[in-house]
């Protein structure tokens, strides 16, 4: 009863665990139009996510795509198990954004 609380955010600081460091195939930023539809458009391929000091970090080539502090950013991993779904607001353009990260593929 009284761990609930605590229990999300080790849950929570997982995810930033697994999803730092990991190769990116490609990024997409996911844009709802007015009328209720949603869109995905590409924004970047062949990157990496970097965590750095509580700051989420997509980059794809040598720029970043998406910079966001994990404390006021939402993300969980993909049903898939292939990727990771990252909203907040990005710090590069000050615009609210659901950026949808997709892994490269490494078998082990």
């Amino acid at each position: 009863m009284f761990g609930f609380g605590k229990r999300k955010k080790d849950k929570q600081d997982n995810v930033l665990c697994e999803m730092d460091g990991r190769e990116v195939k490609y990024v997409t930023r996911r844009i709802k139009g007015e009328n209720g539809d949603v869109k995905e458009m590409i924004v970047g391929k062949k990157g990496r996510i970097v965590v750095i000091d509580g700051e989420i970090r997509i980059m794809c080539g040598e720029t970043d795509v998406f910079r966001c502090m994990a404390e006021n950013a939402t993300y969980y991993t993909l049903l898939s198990g292939d990727g990771i779904t990252v909203s907040g607001v990005n710090s590069i353009n000050g615009e609210q954004m659901d950026m949808i990260v997709y892994y490269s593929y490494y078998r082990k």
